[in-house]
């Protein structure tokens, strides 16, 4: 895989016990990185405005399923997708565009950014298509048992996603460790947090077969009027899940 790393990131000094980090400098739509796969070309860049509704599509339709082409009656889900346990969209553009209005705000010392993935065709290099998302955000400090606090800086993943097309090809394994290099190196994060709807087992193990612990703690899923449960709220409960980072 050749991969090149780019942005505006300008060394810093003086962060927690020594440790040198990379001060993060948030510019809307930057290109962070850059790899093959395959035939393609994944980039990976910070959202944009004008990226807002193909971010939407794509975290929707991995989570609440995808229209066939063939048949927009039909939906077809990935394996991430909880369309049989609660109703409503899982981001709405309204919700998504709040989240990058603060990335802009806080542009020199972001709190939480999103991070897009676009696949490119080699033959077609000026035609680029979402497929993907993760949010990196700071995790709240109070929410972390004293145990877990001495690690150090935490980050929370969410808004995981990629598009159920393109799920199985390797694609959130790039988007994972590009995560996993911003948290680590801009962040100075030394933990990552993941919530994942308890009754969703095969994600469970696949997370612990990535590193992932199961704290054993469980928040509430985030119930209103936009999400209506199909099934107990019992089920719906968010496993908290977390990682150290080497």
């Amino acid at each position: 895989m050749n991969s090149t790393l780019s942005g505006p990131i300008a060394n810093t000094a003086g962060v927690p016990q020594g440790r040198q980090t990379k001060k993060l400098t948030v510019e809307l739509g930057y290109i962070i990185e850059k790899c093959e796969l395959n035939d393609f070309i994944i980039e990976f860049s910070f959202a944009s405005h004008d990226c807002i509704d193909d971010i939407c599509n794509v975290v929707n339709w991995a989570f609440r399923g995808k229209p066939s082409s063939t048949n927009q009656l039909e939906i077809y889900c990935g394996w991430i997708c909880e369309e049989h346990l609660v109703s409503g969209k899982r981001i709405l553009p309204h919700q998504l565009k709040k989240y990058i209005d603060r990335m802009e705000q806080n542009k020199h010392n972001p709190d939480e950014v999103i991070i897009v993935v676009k696949l490119i065709n080699k033959d077609l290099a000026d035609k680029k298509q979402i497929v993907g998302s993760i949010q990196i955000s700071l995790y709240d400090s109070t929410l972390q048992p004293l145990e877990e606090k001495e690690n150090g800086i935490a980050v929370e993943f969410g808004l995981v996603a990629v598009d159920p097309d393109y799920q199985s090809k390797g694609i959130g394994t790039l988007m994972y460790g590009v995560a996993v290099n911003i948290s680590k190196e801009y962040f100075n994060a030394k933990r990552v947090y993941l919530l994942v709807v308890s009754s969703k087992t095969n994600q469970i193990n696949w997370k612990i077969r990535q590193g992932f612990t199961h704290t054993g703690r469980y928040v509430s899923f985030p119930v209103d009027s936009e999400h209506i449960p199909k099934v107990d709220t019992e089920l719906l409960k968010l496993a908290v899940l977390t990682k150290i980072l080497a």
